[in-house]
């Protein structure tokens, strides 16, 4: 097994400088990963909001983290994928230094986050497109999965220090989180290159679909409603994907009583532990199929985890159910960014990713509402049925978008 992991570590190698400074960033982001996780502990335990306001408040910074990808495609695409990038997570990061000092503020604190995870959305399209930017067809399946690893990674370590430091030193939760988004920045900014666009430059290696175009982003989606398609498909899987994080812990919690929620951290160090390891293998061994059918796999996957938890209540099952879960996340993540890097015009690339994201998070927020009623009113057998049910149709719904898509191909050769 470790012969075949060290093995597939190998698709790594070779990879352009540029790539390894920005798995370095994004390892520092997720190793700084601490306010979100306890964002609402913070606001509760911290600052003495009723759960109600603490819960509207969250709903805000992620409204504004969501604006902020809006205006960031555009500003990217305008002004260079880099500079928004580093302009965005640069301002972001100062903004929850300085959030420190207004660690015990009523007004400030949750002022200051508001602002700063603007600029963090800001920063996301321009930090997605520039990834794209910087790796082929023929190695984004190893730079996406590369970025995403390393992200893990860290986030795997930053939850468990914030915990450490959440009561006693609660300042450092702010500062840790700023202080590595800001080194991680500095990395992007002094060994990354920003990459050239101009639509009326045309390289001739570069593949047909991702040449820089001309009209606005929504001309370009008009050109290609299949990008539309793909993102509702990806949507029902993110809507599985969640349910690891919103269910999971409930349902643990009414089977298990008050070891449901040591059991939950256990599932979560364990899936990221498991992220770690998996996703070389199975980039290796998806990396000739299409990524349509490597995400249509992904739902199987989720249908497959959720149904061994409806099955089987054993503590045993729920860490056997994970790695099916925790193989799906991985293909979803990895795949679904492949996928639009290889369809998007590179002039665009800010725009549709803002887009298309904001697109996804509008269509799963009212989904909070839906699986808390499901449970109140049908209970968990029936909640986690109509999860199953959504990863399989979304499976079914990518292998006959795959499935067109490649008779397309087909009349197009002919």
């Amino acid at each position: 097994m470790l012969r075949k992991i060290a093995s597939s570590l190998s698709i790594y190698q070779g990879l352009p400088s540029d790539i390894y400074f920005i798995a370095f960033a994004r390892f520092l982001l997720g190793l700084g990963n601490f306010i979100i996780p306890f964002l609402v502990l913070l606001l509760t335990q911290k600052l003495g909001y009723s759960t109600t306001v603490a819960g509207g408040l969250a709903m805000g910074v992620t409204g504004v983290y969501l604006f902020g990808n809006l205006i960031g495609g555009k500003l990217a695409d305008s002004f260079g994928h880099k500079r928004i990038m580093v302009t965005g997570e640069l301002a972001g990061a100062v903004i929850l230094i300085v959030c420190g000092f207004f660690s015990e503020s009523h007004l400030f604190a949750p002022a200051l986050l508001f602002i700063s995870y603007f600029c963090f959305g800001v920063s996301f399209p321009a930090s997605s497109a520039l990834v794209a930017d910087l790796s082929t067809p023929k190695n984004r399946d190893a730079v996406m999965s590369l970025s995403y690893l390393a992200y893990n990674l860290g986030s795997g370590i930053g939850p468990v220090l914030a915990g450490y430091l959440f009561w006693n030193h609660t300042v450092w939760i702010y500062w840790g989180n700023g202080i590595a988004a800001f080194i991680g920045i500095v990395v992007v900014m002094l060994w990354v290159k920003e990459p050239k666009h101009n639509i009326h430059d045309v390289d001739s290696d570069q593949p047909e679909l991702e040449r820089a175009a001309e009209g606005s982003v929504w001309q370009v989606l008009r050109q290609r409603p299949r990008l539309i398609i793909f993102t509702l498909c990806c949507t029902l899987l993110w809507f599985a994907l969640y349910q690891m994080t919103m269910t999971t812990p409930l349902y643990l919690s009414h089977v298990f009583d008050k070891h449901g929620a040591v059991l939950f951290g256990q599932l979560m160090t364990f899936a990221s532990i498991l992220v770690v390891l998996i996703t070389p293998l199975l980039m290796r061994l998806t990396s000739q199929q299409c990524e349509i059918k490597s995400l249509a796999i992904s739902g199987l996957l989720f249908a497959v985890g959720y149904w061994v938890i409806l099955l089987n209540t054993t503590i045993a099952m729920q860490f056997f159910a994970w790695i099916f879960l925790s193989a799906a996340e991985v293909l979803l993540v990895t795949k679904e960014g492949v996928y639009l890097a290889n369809h998007s015009p590179q002039s665009h690339r800010g725009r549709i990713s803002g887009i298309l994201t904001t697109i996804r998070n509008l269509a799963l927020m009212p989904t909070y509402i839906f699986m808390g009623a499901q449970i109140q009113q049908f209970g968990y057998q029936s909640t986690w049925a109509v999860v199953i049910a959504v990863s399989f149709f979304a499976a079914l719904s990518l292998w006959t978008l795959s499935l067109q898509q490649g008779k397309k191909q087909e009349v197009a050769l002919a």
